[in-house]
Order: C-alpha cells, then sequence, then structure tokens
C-alpha cells in the first residue's frame, strides 16, 4: 500500500480536481482574476508590471498591471455578481455564451491587478503551459481559461506525484495535506499557491530523502540548489528554506563537502531574492491601502513590540478554529463552507496517519528544535505580514489571516511528532484514510453545486 500512494493520490486528485475545474464558475476562487490576468500578461512575454500613469498624477498607487484585452475585464466583470452573493447561480445559457466569446487583441485597456503584480513568471509555470498553447489554437476567452485551469492542476498533480514518490515517510500525511478540499481546489483553478504548495512539498520530501539516505553529495546540493532557487521566487516563500540544515553533516563525504552544498543553496536563495527584486523594485504597492499604513504600522511595532507580542497572541487565540476550517476548507470566495463533519474528521484521519507510519525513523532532539524555530518564525513572519499589510496601524487583531497561508508549515509541523513504533495498523489506517477522503472530497462538490447551481431549490443555504 505504501508504495501506492502516490498513484492513489493521483487517481483522487485527477477526478475531484477535473470536477473543481468545471464546478466552480470562473473567478470564484480567491483572488482568481488577478491571478488569471498575471498569468495572461506573462503569457504575451510581458513578465514586468507596470504602474499606471496619466496626465493627472503619475505612479499611482495601487494601479498597477497592465494593458491587455478588453475582452478579458469583460469577462471577469461578468461574475464579480457572484462574490460573496450565495443567492447568485450559474446557469448554462451563461456558459454557452461564454464559449462564443472571442479575445480581441487589438482592443486593449489597463488593467489593474495589484496583489499579483509582484509575482514572478516561476509562480505562474503550471497555468502558462496551458494558457500559451491554448492562444495558439483558439480565441475562445472560455477554452483558454479552463486550459489554464486543467494545466495548473496537472503541474499540482505532478509535484505531489513526485514529492510522494520521493518522501522516505509520512506518505499518507502528505497525501492529505495534498488532497484537503482547500489544497485541491485551489491546485484546479487560477492561482501561484499550487506552485508554493507543490515545490514546498518537494523540498521537504528531498530534505527528508537526504536525512534518511546516503546520495552523492553534488547530486544534494544540485537537487536542493535549484529547489530553493525555485521557492525563493516563489511568492517569496522562503519560510521552510532553513530545514536544509536538518541534514547532519555526517550525511556529506566530509565537512568540505557539507560546507560547500550549504552555501550554494544559500546562494541560490539570494540570487532568486536578488534577481526578482532587481526586475520588480521599481513597482510601488499597498496591498489595503484603504485601511492599513504599512510605514505607520512599522512605526507602532517599533515602539510598542510588548503590545504587538500580546496582539499575536490574542489573535492566534481568537483565530484559531477559523485557521483549521480555511485550512481543510471554505471554497470559492471563503463563501461556501463545508459540511461540519469535514472539519472534525479531518484532523481525526491527519491523526492515524500520523501514528501509523511503520518506518523506523526519530529525530534528534537538536533537529526538532530546529524545526519548531522554523515553524515559530514562519508564523510570527506571516502574522507581521499580514499586520502591516492588511491591518489598521495599531488594531488590536491581525486581519487578513487564512489557513491556507500555514499549510506548508503543516509538515514540518507533523514531523514533530515522528516516531519509530506506530501506534496503529497501517493498512487498516490506510483503507479508512483514502474511503474517508473520496467521501470528504465527493460532499465537498455537492457543496459547491449547491453554491453555485440552482439544483437544490428546495434547501435553504447560508453562509
Amino acid at each position: 500500500m505504501e508504495q501506492k500512494i502516490e498513484k492513489i493520490f493521483v487517481f483522487i486528485a485527477l477526478i475531484f480536481g477535473f470536477l473543481y475545474v468545471f464546478i466552480l464558475p470562473p473567478f470564484q476562487s480567491v483572488d482568481e482574476g488577478n491571478h488569471f490576468f498575471r498569468a495572461y500578461q506573462i503569457s504575451e512575454g510581458k513578465f514586468v508590471s507596470k504602474n499606471f500613469e496619466t496626465k493627472e498624477a503619475l505612479n499611482v498607487n495601487n494601479q498597477i498591471g497592465d494593458y491587455l484585452p478588453s475582452s478579458l475585464l469583460n469577462y471577469h466583470n461578468k461574475y464579480t455578481c457572484f462574490i460573496k452573493n450565495i443567492n447568485k447561480k450559474q446557469n448554462f445559457e451563461n456558459i454557452k455564451m461564454d464559449f462564443k466569446t472571442k479575445i480581441n487583441s487589438n482592443n486593449k485597456v489597463f488593467i489593474s491587478f495589484a496583489n499579483t503584480s509582484l509575482y514572478s513568471p516561476v509562480c505562474y509555470i503550471g497555468s502558462l503551459t496551458g494558457l500559451i498553447p491554448a492562444k495558439y489554437f483558439t480565441d475562445n476567452i472560455a477554452i483558454i481559461y479552463y486550459i489554464g485551469r486543467l494545466s495548473n492542476l496537472l503541474l499540482y498533480c505532478l509535484l505531489v506525484f513526485w514529492a510522494l514518490r520521493v518522501i522516505p515517510f509520512y506518505k499518507l500525511p502528505l497525501m492529505l495535506l495534498a488532497l484537503c478540499p482547500m489544497s485541491l481546489s485551489l491546485g484546479s483553478s487560477y492561482t501561484s499557491d499550487i506552485t508554493v504548495l507543490g515545490l514546498n512539498f518537494l523540498w521537504i520530501a528531498y530534505i527528508l530523502k537526504f536525512i534518511c539516505e546516503n546520495h552523492n553529495d553534488i547530486k544534494k546540493a544540485v537537487i536542493l540548489s535549484i529547489l530553493a532557487f525555485l521557492i525563493t521566487l516563489s511568492k517569496s516563500y522562503i519560510l521552510i528554506l532553513p530545514l536544509c540544515f536538518l541534514i547532519p553533516p555526517k550525511q556529506y563525504k566530509n565537512i568540505k563537502s557539507y560546507i560547500i552544498s550549504m552555501l550554494l543553496i544559500i546562494l541560490s536563495i539570494l540570487a532568486g531574492g536578488l534577481i526578482w527584486y532587481s526586475v520588480s523594485k521599481g513597482l510601488t504597492l499597498n496591498m489595503n491601502n484603504t485601511i492599513a499604513d504599512p510605514n505607520g504600522q512599522i512605526a507602532f511595532i517599533k515602539s510598542n513590540p510588548i503590545i504587538y507580542i500580546w496582539i499575536m497572541i490574542k489573535t492566534f487565540i481568537i483565530k484559531i478554529p477559523r485557521l483549521i476550517i480555511t485550512m481543510i476548507g471554505v471554497l470559492g470566495w471563503q463563501d461556501t463552507k463545508l459540511d461540519w463533519s469535514t472539519y472534525i474528521l479531518y484532523p481525526v484521519i491527519v491523526y492515524f496517519s500520523l501514528f501509523s507510519d511503520t518506518f523506523k525513523f526519530e529525530f534528534f532532539k537538536w533537529q526538532k528544535y530546529l524545526i519548531a524555530a522554523t515553524i515559530f518564525t514562519g508564523i510570527i513572519l506571516t502574522f507581521t505580514s499580514l499586520y502591516v499589510m492588511w491591518t489598521p496601524v495599531g488594531n488590536g487583531l491581525i486581519q487578513g489571516l487564512n489557513g491556507k497561508y500555514f499549510i506548508p508549515l503543516m509538515l514540518p509541523l507533523f514531523l514533530l511528532f515522528k516516531k519509530e513504533i506506530p501506534k496503529y495498523d497501517y493498512k487498516t489506517v490506510s483503507i479508512f484514510v483514502i474511503v474517508t477522503i473520496i467521501l470528504i472530497l465527493f460532499t465537498s462538490e455537492l457543496s459547491l453545486l449547491h453554491r453555485f447551481y440552482d439544483i437544490t431549490p428546495q434547501l435553504y443555504y447560508k453562509i
């Protein structure tokens, strides 16, 4: 069963991911419109966004984007009425009209997509592999749009399949992280999150592989350096890169090889960060300029460090239920909750998957300290970035928190519970987990159908 987990993952992910692709109406994943515009911009060979300039004002804050076909904006605006409006339903006449709509590349307007404008092309490798060839064969906007979604799903499946093949233990927990409704629905839409998730899963898988096995030092350095470079370019999500130091020096031929390998990884991280910074440094952005003031917030934190620590603690205590629920899955524009049994069952099957692993391995204390420090630092940095970019100055709670931001930190968290001797029978747990995740994904598809299509008018649905 252990050797088949990656194949089972692909089978489940492709079936339910394909359903997500077509059940979820266009632009109904959070910020999907802005991700689509950014991906389309890159598909035209324009890797760097631009500030909108007018005679009245230059470098207008938050007006960052590019000149793209107006038909893209019209297609997007057609579906904005669905966002947070549970009474709005998709109908097949709408769908038929979409597949009759063409993209007019000669008629362009400036489209602002501020919050995705700074993301590097690496974040959109998945959707680009579908978008670019699709544009050469058709100008039908709906076909191009859905091919981009499908190619994103295929990349996600490939990255997770690869990670599951590589990782020496915790295959079931990794599969559960990759198949939770939130992760898979993101993988089936336009978003940079799937590149972040896939690369981070692969990074940890290789770290664990190199901890457990003796490999050629050059191979270690090359693989980890390439992954570190790509992760740095993926939303600058570098929170788990310190985990490379989990590999003991004794796993290398000598201390010289170890130092050279670590230096190559660090140089790859610096190169990725510096390259994209130098390319995008001319852009200015405030993510939530209506209420947030980054400079003022930074000054507040510096002046009130003890108060800010209490704000983080209070936010964590108050919002931990929301973080868990949104990590498992609140779909669409955070307006489609799943059945409450899903939120109860998912932690249960994760628990059994953790304590049924049969691979004989346990971390040293210093490795656990490093893992814990990495997780703690990641949480602090995520909280602080949202406090600075999304929250009014001095606010008592941090705004903008979502469980999906912490999914890459969950696999490192699971590592802290690794024991040599399993508590439960692996085969029994595997069957239980696979059956349960299939049922959970099936009911999540029903939730989306009920939310967006008028197929059960007799039921009253309200968030």
